[in-house]
């Protein structure tokens, strides 16, 4: 409702710019460095140059309109594309320690709760799985399956805190909004997201509890008996009588339509988002297959890098944390990357600010607790 206001629209980038400002001025107040230490600061960098330089390559290639003015559409896009990594940036560089690192957490598990509220509703008046095409929960222009990517995925974090905190309060609110966000997944009927959710889970089993991938594996044998008819319907209908459905056949077919661009240009791509503007299909429903196409072999490459170093930070937290609340933050982010990196096989679950937005926040405090472990370990 605030987008009705004056500058309602702009709200969003006027808090990003006071973090920023405050961020700045703290850090030359006290004669510090403004950019902390950190694994991504070159890689982000370089990523950021590296994407605007394939916007300039589709404008030559396709002969758009030049991406200079703040209201060319193309570079709007890149633009808030960038505002994911300059997110991490500011989260880094702006918390300084474990309490801050709790707050922010509390702030956005809060953020979800209100989330739920809408959610919830909206899928308590679904008739079935064919109504999801209305659900939106709170995102605006946005669908039940990137709903449902974000549960898939950021739910891992709430839950890898939920195995190591130990306060009996804390335990039990964060497992009402884990059971609150499952359910939003079940209910949603993303097939993508389930598959997120499974391979998360695997991996919170894998490094956790064993007993967590007896449970996986039962679940993979006797799904259409345990899981609510609903959904199994629709995991059904991706083959119908031996038949493809309709949305995984139009799937391989934007595969193959936008294939054809990376043959054209397979190392640097046909320029950032053109893909709006050319082909059948503006989404091709597959991050890495899109990347290919816009960005080359070197923008996916820059992609796979950002997620698996991402994988690799989470990992390094989980096991040298000695704090318990920095531990769980460490697992649960790990098993938020495995789910991106595999929800992004069927959709473009990276580049909408709404749905990246707290891989970035989480990057940041992952990040931020490898610098107070390694601190605490000297």
């Amino acid at each position: 409702k605030l987008q009705e206001l004056p500058f309602g629209k702009d709200i969003p980038n006027l808090l990003l710019l006071a973090m920023i400002l405050g961020w700045f001025f703290d850090k030359i107040s006290k004669g510090k460095q403004i950019f902390g230490k950190s694994s991504f600061n070159v890689l982000l960098i370089f990523y950021c140059f590296y994407t605007y330089f394939t916007l300039w390559h589709g404008t030559i290639y396709f002969d758009l309109p030049a991406p200079l003015s703040i209201t060319e559409p193309r570079f709007q896009t890149w633009k808030n594309y960038m505002v994911l990594p300059l997110l991490f940036f500011v989260g880094f560089n702006n918390v300084k320690d474990r309490k801050e690192l709790a707050r922010f957490f509390v702030f956005i598990c809060l953020a979800m709760v209100l989330m739920n509220r809408s959610t919830l509703v909206e899928i308590r008046d679904a008739s079935s799985w064919v109504s999801r095409s209305k659900f939106k929960g709170s995102f605006a222009w946005l669908g039940a399956n990137e709903v449902a990517a974000f549960y898939a995925t950021y739910t891992f974090v709430l839950l890898g805190i939920f195995l190591y905190v130990k306060k009996n309060l804390w335990k039990v609110l964060l497992a009402v909004l884990i059971v609150m966000n499952l359910y939003c997944v079940l209910f949603l009927f993303s097939r993508g997201a389930y598959l997120a959710t499974l391979a998360a889970f695997s991996l919170i089993g894998f490094f956790r509890n064993k007993i967590i991938l007896v449970f996986v594996a039962f679940l993979l044998i006797f799904w259409q008996v345990i899981l609510p008819q609903k959904v199994v319907e629709r995991i059904n209908f991706t083959e119908v009588e031996g038949e493809m459905d309709q949305s995984a056949e139009k799937r391989i077919e934007y595969w193959q339509e936008t294939m054809q661009y990376f043959k054209q240009s397979p190392i640097i791509g046909v320029g950032f988002n053109v893909k709006t503007y050319i082909g059948s299909q503006r989404d091709t429903h597959n991050l890495y297959i899109r990347t290919l196409a816009e960005e080359g072999i070197i923008g996916l490459l820059f992609l796979l890098t950002i997620m698996f170093l991402a994988l690799k930070r989470g990992l390094r937290l989980f096991k040298k944390a000695q704090d318990r609340f920095l531990k769980g933050l460490g697992l649960g982010f790990a098993a938020c990357v495995l789910a991106v990196i595999v929800g992004n096989c069927f959709g473009d679950r990276w580049t909408y600010l709404p749905v990246g937005a707290y891989f970035w926040i989480f990057l940041a405090m992952v990040e931020r607790g490898n610098v107070i472990t390694d601190a605490e370990l000297r």
